[in-house]
């Protein structure tokens, strides 16, 4: 009782930690900015660098899979952080100076992708653990957190490459300050207590801390159960949809404002801004809009938002129209991505929240393995994104579809 008692006054401080952690992580938001420069001064084919982008996800993918298990066992979650802030810091800090392409996977996909699965994913389920009566709202905060970092670092990387004249230069300066800032940080991540989850419940449900009833979980699998259940597959695929539309925009966002606006790279970065402070908020109105008319519901809604997006991307080629569809779509993208774990822990069970959110988090690896190179392929054979766009909207639409599905699963399940 003293433990948890002790730990709901600290958990306010590990989430405000949890949050500035995963702002120093979102650099990958603002990927689009460096592509360009990096292209440039290496010659090296957008497909090529795209793949950089891809072989990140695909290590914190894989990472999350099989590394991350081992290390929530082994290691506290302040030791897993601030491993995450060492490999991630300096794979951003080296990047910029790989003599060949394979040092530049090596170092920005490799490395940058393994600190991610460090800190990001472990994060977002550390967050279900400390705020499990809000588990919506601390959700959307961690991961508005990383959704800021595009707002901050593509601005910021920006103007370091303007600055110093070098885009190795510029990615050496944000290396070092993510390592110092994301291991300082570490610091004020607190273990949760054992029991705590059912301490918070009960106190909530007794009315000494809220006015109506935590939400319970629809059922309780661990991984091996949840993958034989095929209401998963539904929810899998209601998820990666969504994913595959932002992370085309998200990869691209620069060459996209470009090419379809004829913009400079410097007002195409104060647009990458824009979209990715939709992005962030996105995170935390679509968490906390879930915590008051439940997930499914929540997603549905957004998955109509997102529809609509896709289809003004493809239909406006103004910029106020196409830059407004844009953004609503990463507001979405960022709905989606505060709403997957508090979806994972409704559907599967909060128990078991870790391991089945670490399969859930494979969506993002295969939506770049897809998206990114796709979006690449297609400017590279037609000169325009247009066909890319046509491509999002059917993703979005099946979203929705596969969303009605895992509804009407659930409603069935609850009726008993």
């Amino acid at each position: 009782m003293e433990l948890q008692e002790s730990f709901i006054n600290k958990r306010r401080i590990s989430l405000a930690a949890g949050v500035m952690i995963n702002l120093l992580g979102g650099v990958a938001y603002a990927w689009s900015v460096f592509v360009l420069p990096m292209h440039e001064k290496y010659g090296w084919s957008m497909s090529a660098l795209s793949l950089a982008y891809t072989m990140s996800a695909m290590t914190s993918m894989l990472g999350n899979i099989f590394i991350v298990p081992w290390a929530r066992k082994n290691l506290t979650m302040k030791q897993i952080v601030l491993l995450g802030g060492l490999s991630y810091g300096s794979g951003v800090a080296l990047s910029g100076f790989a003599p060949n392409i394979w040092l530049f996977y090596l170092t920005f996909g490799i490395m940058n992708g393994l600190g991610n699965a460090l800190y990001y994913p472990c994060l977002i389920s550390y967050s279900q653990q400390i705020f499990p009566e809000r588990s919506g709202f601390s959700s959307g905060m961690v991961t508005a957190g990383y959704g800021m970092g595009a707002v901050v670092w593509a601005s910021v990387a920006n103007w370091l490459y303007h600055k110093t004249g070098d885009i190795s230069m510029a990615l050496l300066i944000l290396g070092v300050i993510f390592l110092i800032g994301i291991c300082s940080l570490s610091r004020l991540i607190y273990e949760v207590p054992g029991g705590f989850s059912d301490y918070v419940r009960g106190k909530r449900n007794s009315g000494e801390s809220a006015k109506k009833p935590a939400a319970v979980s629809l059922q309780e699998k661990p991984r091996a159960e949840m993958l034989k259940d095929p209401m998963f597959y539904a929810f899998y695929i209601c998820i990666i949809a969504g994913i595959l539309c932002g992370t085309m925009v998200v990869s691209h966002g620069s060459p996209i404002v470009q090419t379809q606006l004829g913009m400079t790279a410097e007002a195409a970065a104060a647009i990458v801004s824009v979209f990715s402070l939709a992005n962030m908020a996105g995170r935390f109105a679509w968490g906390t809009i879930s915590d008051k008319i439940g997930r499914l519901p929540a997603t549905r809604i957004l998955y109509i938002c997102m529809v609509s997006g896709m289809a003004g991307m493809f239909l406006f080629h103004v910029t106020v129209p196409f830059v407004a569809s844009m953004v609503l779509v990463m507001f979405c993208y960022g709905g989606l991505a505060s709403l997957m774990a508090p979806l994972t822990s409704n559907l599967f069970g909060a128990k078991y929240i870790t391991e089945n959110y670490g399969i859930v988090f494979t969506v993002y690896g295969i939506s770049s393995l897809i998206a990114t190179p796709l979006a690449a392929k297609i400017l590279e054979a037609t000169g325009v994104y247009d066909t890319a766009f046509l491509v999002g909207l059917s993703f979005a639409a099946v979203g929705l579809i596969c969303n009605l599905i895992v509804s009407a699963k659930e409603k069935k399940l609850r009726r008993g």
